[in-house]
């Protein structure tokens, strides 16, 4: 008998997960990024993380600008900046 509610309960929590997943976009800021093969280079790193479902890049004169789209239940932006930092162009979320 007490299993049923029980059920109802973890039902109810997975869904509520689910429902609190989204799409995000961010745009960073990415240094370094002055030559033909950087953008390339940022966008295979952001792409590397898992949630990632697409990335734009926009080439700057000293910098590059990267727009994300990401599942925000699987990558967040520390991951994104964490990704360009380790590929050697550190990033901030643009303002």
């Amino acid at each position: 008998m007490k299993t049923l509610p029980l059920a109802v309960l973890a039902a109810t929590l997975l869904s509520a997960n689910t429902a609190a997943a989204a799409e995000r976009t961010v745009t960073l800021n990415v240094a370094n990024a002055t030559c033909e093969l950087c953008g390339p280079i940022v966008k295979r790193a952001l792409n590397r993380v898992p949630g990632v479902l697409d990335v734009q890049i926009t080439e700057k004169d000293e910098s590059a600008l990267a727009k994300v789209r990401f599942d925000d239940s699987r990558a967040d932006t520390a991951a994104l900046i964490a990704a360009t930092t380790e590929a050697g162009y550190p990033s901030r979320v643009e303002q």
